[in-house]
């Protein structure tokens, strides 16, 4: 669709990457700089064991991983380099630093803003824009941030997911893809009628076992290609800056496949800015908000510093050529190329288990965000089953038309949230102050 290029390419490719950045530096001069420039601090605070009974910082952690980690790490690197070359992975960096600062701040607000229904605690940029912003205005951007939240739930959270996954196992395990999906519905099913603890459980004991295996297997090829490290990383730099001399100046730079291509599938991947991660966050008995906001900012670093990164190093180092459409078979295609042929079962499988803690913790997400919107439980069923037979359906999706949609959907969540974000910003500064992180600001 032409006009969903178009757009895409004026939204993710322009907009986007000047709202990040812009938004990321400001923050991290009005917060000064802290998790930079007071690291210890930083760290002690978020290794306390401050907190309650419940559950515990590190276990909401594993949930909001589970949102970011896999897909984004694995094929949308994969995408983001057949499309936007070896320089898209520079602006994945540069993502992930900027992007930082702001899941941080997202956090914190996520916590100062929960509220306890039933006993249970409920958070997300609905809240801080409803009770933060308050009147009209904010209890509208409330609503309308909720309602894109839901629609990204399927896009982002559901389809491009199982498409990741269905292509993995169908390639490599050639195992029916719609007959997958189905399988996989009622297993989302059972666990999202389950709730919070079961999904938040699930993903504890999933999540760090993933990430260790796909963690050493790609640790071990950098470290055998060390020597071609450097090389590697002058060329990421090298194309990174290397934008069509025909559009010219600042036009030219920012509309680069590999500015916008880097710039969308980091944002994909972290996820920071956009407003998920307060949800899975605040089910967390943390006092101390800017705690769990810490641990936002190491959610950021180890999914796109380390992961991604790792990912597209595998990836360049294994000489596989950038070209096709499938970000999976690339993926598979690398890890053979130093594991043989059973790195395709290994890696194959990580996917489908990663995408599946996803979908299921962008079901949540979605879910949380509906019961914002309305109370009705049968709404609520609704919705889990709309959205497991969604999941089901993304399996036999076209690849580039789903992740155009995501990419569209997480630009426009991120707007809104980080307009939220920027209106409450000295909010921000206070839990950051009251936590020790930075000193007080001196106030006329």
């Amino acid at each position: 669709m032409e006009w969903l290029d178009r757009l895409s390419e004026v939204g993710i490719g322009i907009l986007l990457p000047l709202i990040i950045v812009c938004s990321g530096f400001y923050f991290t001069k009005f917060l000064g700089g802290f998790y930079l420039l007071r690291p210890a601090r930083t760290l002690r605070l978020a290794l306390s064991k401050e907190g309650a009974d419940g559950v515990s910082p590190l276990r909401a952690l594993s949930l909001s991983l589970a949102g970011t980690l896999g897909v984004g790490n694995i094929t949308g690197v994969a995408i983001a380099l057949m499309l936007g070359g070896a320089g898209a992975l520079f602006w994945m960096w540069i993502s992930a630093f900027f992007s930082m600062i702001l899941k941080y701040a997202e956090i914190v607000l996520g916590m100062r803003h929960r509220i306890y229904e039933n006993g249970k605690p409920l958070g997300g940029p609905m809240y801080y824009m409803e009770n933060g912003i308050g009147g009209r205005f904010g209890k509208m951007l409330a609503w309308i941030f909720a309602l894109c939240g839901v629609i990204s739930a399927f896009s982002m959270g559901s389809l491009v997911q199982m498409k990741a996954a269905s292509d993995a196992i169908s390639e490599t395990f050639s195992f029916p893809a719609l007959l997958f999906g189905i399988l996989a519905a009622i297993l989302c099913a059972f666990l999202l009628f389950g709730g919070y603890e079961k999904i938040s459980r699930l993903t504890a004991f999933f999540i760090p076992m993933l990430s260790l295996v796909y963690l050493v297997m790609a640790v071990r090829i950098v470290w055998l290609e060390s020597e071609r490290i450097y090389p590697l990383c002058k060329e990421i730099f090298r194309e990174a800056f290397s934008f069509s001399s025909a559009s010219g100046g600042i036009f030219g730079f920012l509309t680069s496949a590999a500015l916008r291509q880097g710039i969308a599938k980091g944002s994909f991947s972290h996820e920071a800015g956009c407003g998920t991660a307060p949800l899975a966050h605040a089910g967390a008995e943390t006092k101390i908000p800017a705690k769990q906001g810490i641990l936002g900012i190491f959610e950021v670093f180890f999914d796109t510093a380390v992961l991604c990164t790792l990912t597209g190093f595998v990836i360049l180092l294994s000489d596989e050529p950038l070209s096709g459409t499938n970000g999976m078979k690339l993926v598979t295609d690398a890890f053979a190329h130093y594991y043989g042929a059973s790195a395709r079962y290994i890696i194959s499988l990580s996917v489908i288990l990663f995408a599946l803690a996803s979908v299921i913790c962008w079901g949540y997400y979605g879910k949380a965000m509906l019961s914002y919107l309305t109370k009705s439980p049968t709404v609520s069923v609704f919705y889990i089953l709309l959205f497991c037979a969604v999941s089901a359906i993304g399996t036999v999706m076209t690849e580039g038309t789903v992740w155009q949609l995501s990419d569209l959907t997480v630009a426009l969540m991120t707007l809104i949230n980080l307009s939220a974000v920027f209106m409450l910003r000295k909010e921000i500064r206070e839990e950051t102050e009251a936590a020790g992180l930075c000193p007080p600001q001196k106030r006329n």
